[in-house]
């Protein structure tokens, strides 16, 4: 005797046999299984729709495998069981059918939801969109690994965009601040700086206006430099035109040159401080390449203070 059950509100499949079929209930039984194979649920959305899917499987495959020690066991007692089998081998690949095809739903359906929950976290990432797959797809997607159900696979999105979303929010107030002091012209890349870290942020702004001081140090001193060349050129010009001024006319033609030498000998006090100022600039146009040339950070950051400090100096002159 065997008996098997799918259900557990199936009746018992029982076969009794001794060299022929005495009793069977294979039809009712049959009937039954046919009937909860029709009533499994094979349209999966919720977590329950899904957990109840997969207890189903397992009834199924029980189901299954009682069927199979039922034949074997009727198999070893008559050959006269022959359409009792064939009962049971038809029963079990329904069965079998149902499973198989519960199970690839399942797997169908929990990649889709999958597939839309990711879509759905991408979307609420607060940066540029051209920017989200590129930058968070991968983090985002880690989030899910480990993750079974729908309401963990939510929950786990919900925390990593919350936290992306975080920082993006903190490096656009640090943008922000910095273009408000200085311009939207030092940030072109706004987009793109907004998904790095704010220390790294922090680091770039910096940078930023330090080197745009820096241009706008140098620009200055050529702007003085041409206007001391120029101013240099105008000088020499007044004094050459001193030292050879027209021949006079009358008396004064027979004024001894070394008393004109005595008148021009001296330079005047702008005179000199033309020509000091002039000398100065150029030994700054000498430097820049040497402070160029520095590769250390450490030390390019010594050069710029001298640099700042000299600047400093020369304004105040």
């Amino acid at each position: 005797m065997s008996t098997a059950t799918a259900h557990p509100d199936a009746p018992a499949l029982a076969i009794v046999v001794k060299a022929e079929v005495l009793s069977n209930n294979i039809g009712p039984f049959r009937e039954y299984i046919r009937g909860i194979l029709a009533e499994i649920n094979r349209d999966l959305s919720t977590d329950e729709d899904f957990g109840q899917a997969e207890a189903d499987t397992k009834g199924l495959k029980a189901a299954e495998d009682a069927l199979k020690s039922a034949k074997d066991k009727a198999l070893s007692d008559a050959e006269a069981l022959h359409a009792v089998l064939t009962d049971l081998d038809a029963t079990g690949e329904e069965i079998r059918a149902v499973r198989l095809e519960l199970e690839k739903k399942i797997t169908t359906e929990k990649d889709r939801r999958k597939s839309e929950l990711l879509a759905e976290a991408m979307d609420r990432l607060e940066c540029a969109p051209r920017l989200r797959q590129s930058v968070y797809g991968r983090s985002v997607a880690e989030a899910l690994k480990g993750k079974r159900t729908i309401d963990s696979m939510r929950k786990a999105l919900d925390i990593v965009v919350t936290c992306h979303n975080a920082t993006i929010s903190k490096s656009r107030g640090q943008i922000e601040s910095f273009t408000a002091a200085h311009g939207e012209a030092m940030v072109p890349d706004r987009e793109e700086l907004e998904t790095r870290q704010p220390d790294a942020v922090e680091i770039e702004l910096r940078r930023r206006f330090e080197a745009k001081k820096a241009e706008d140090a140098r620009k200055r001193l050529e702007e003085e430099a041409a206007k001391a060349r120029a101013e240099a050129e105008a000088a020499r010009r007044e004094t050459e035109a001193v030292k050879n001024p027209d021949p006079p006319v009358g008396p004064i033609a027979a004024a001894p040159a070394a008393e004109a030498l005595e008148l021009t000998a001296q330079p005047s006090d702008r005179e000199e401080w033309i020509a000091f100022e002039g000398k100065v600039r150029a030994a700054l146009r000498e430097l820049k390449p040497i402070r160029e040339s520095l590769i250390h950070q450490k030390n390019i950051s010594r050069a710029q203070v001298f640099a700042n400090a000299l600047n400093q100096a020369w304004q105040n002159r």
